[in-house]
């Protein structure tokens, strides 16, 4: 069991009240008059109550509860009461857990407290109530790594506080905006970049201290860096203008990600022609982000396809220096090296780079389609055969009337467009056949 069996309330403040009065008062809360100073001292869990007045919990409760009239009230009545400490403990456990505050992950991982709980004279939680659920889980789980979480720091406000002032209280220290600035993406590389290459501090460190789940992220997010700098530094010229890209991340990302998987002979092209998009986005489709160059192609030779495309589009000529070996089937479609340079020389002219992206952006879009109707036959083929073999399974007493009658209706229009497809008149004693069957299906 996660929870401690709690002590009669004239017990609780009576040990509170002990512990507040050895303890120094260097803890600031504000009340609605202003800011006190209130002492803050160890307390043992069989101390410290969940509020049922919690604002994270009140949906949730109102929900559990289905809107039964004086449920609530009941809760308050009981609020020490095991059965409604268990209640709070399991939706605060939950709430801990949430990955938009992780206060569970982060106590599991530091096995330390770093800020006081707040409680009033009866040991009810103001605030805190997420962090102490996750300690009392945690303890359960491993008491000799958890160990300093059987008397959390806590601090006590003096008795005679005001309902108004609990409320005025949780409000102040939960529900008020967020005064500190989020590091934006390229903030964060240049963080890393400096504690990485600068100062010299492990790869293990760093991977800790920014919750890294993987090792190969430092390197992966360096390499983003060094490509967003390539971008404004050889594309843009302008070096360390990091404003300008500040809402480009999953470009970016997706382009860095893209490139190491293309043959070493297309990446310097497809690096140019992912900045000329990156660079004219304002201009362009808004959901670029999600199609190559940004992500992976629908097609393996897309790539390599799309690049032949484009030079005809721009009448590059097809001039091949004679010795080129192309060894897999995607080199052979792409152009020789000569013209792949020129695209990407073509890529850079800043004169003609608004028409140039839209082109650019029109043949990706018109080879995509195409890829995906090319497709389509072998996803028909596919579908109608798992459709058969589901049908195999269904045995004639499984259907009802109107089954049938929806089933017989689906078969037949599959079995005219069919016809349709497949064309000439022999075709259609299939379609005889299988409505044969399916009149006997129904019989």
């Amino acid at each position: 069991m996660d929870l401690p069996r709690l002590l009669e309330v004239s017990t609780r403040r009576q040990r509170i009240a002990s512990a507040a009065a050895q303890a120094v008062r260097d803890h600031w809360v504000t009340l609605h008059d202003g800011a006190v100073t209130i002492p803050a001292a160890p307390l043992a869990q069989e101390l410290l109550v969940y509020r049922v007045d919690n604002g994270r919990l009140l949906a949730d409760l109102e929900e559990q509860l289905g809107g039964e009239p004086g449920a609530l009230a009941r809760l308050h009545a009981s609020e020490d009461s095991m059965e409604t400490q268990t209640l709070l403990h399991g939706l605060l456990v939950t709430k801990a857990g949430d990955s938009r505050g992780p206060i569970l992950q982060e106590l599991q991982r530091l096995a330390v407290q770093t800020e006081p709980l707040l409680v009033d004279n009866d040991g009810v939680v103001i605030n805190g109530n997420r962090r102490l659920a996750a300690m009392r889980r945690l303890l359960a789980e491993d008491p000799q790594r958890y160990q300093r979480f059987h008397t959390p720091l806590v601090a006590i406000l003096p008795p005679g506080v005001s309902r108004a002032d609990l409320e005025f209280l949780e409000a102040s220290l939960q529900m008020a905006p967020d005064t500190k600035l989020a590091y934006g993406w390229l903030e964060r590389r240049l963080k890393l970049r400096e504690q990485h290459a600068r100062l010299g501090l492990a790869d293990e460190w760093i991977q800790e201290a920014y919750r890294l789940a993987d090792p190969a992220q430092l390197e992966q997010e360096l390499a983003e860096l060094a490509l967003a700098e390539t971008f404004l530094e050889q594309f843009q010229g302008q070096p360390r203008r990091y404003s300008s890209l500040a809402d480009a991340e999953p470009l970016i990302v997706g382009l860095s990600a893209q490139l190491p998987l293309l043959p070493k002979r297309l990446r310097p092209c497809w690096q140019a022609l992912g900045f000329l998009l990156i660079d004219r986005r304002a201009e362009l489709d808004g959901g670029m982000a999600k199609h190559f160059p940004f992500t992976a192609p629908p097609a393996p030779l897309f790539p390599a396809e799309a690049l032949s495309r484009l030079a005809q589009e721009w009448g590059l000529e097809r001039e091949s220096s004679g010795d080129e070996q192309n060894s897999s089937p995607l080199l052979a479609v792409a152009p020789p090296r000569a013209q792949l340079r020129a695209l990407a020389t073509a890529t850079a002219d800043g004169k003609d780079r608004s028409a140039r992206a839209k082109e650019l952006q029109d043949v990706l879009d018109t080879l995509r389609m195409q890829c995906r109707q090319g497709q389509t036959p072998q996803r028909l083929l596919i579908n109608l055969r798992n459709s058969r073999k589901l049908l195999a399974r269904v045995t004639p007493d499984q259907l009802s009337a109107e089954e049938r009658s929806r089933l017989q209706g689906e078969l037949a229009a599959i079995a005219a467009q069919g016809v349709q497809l497949l064309g000439g008149k022999r075709k259609r004693s299939l379609w005889k056949r299988l409505m044969g069957r399916v009149r006997g299906r129904r019989r």
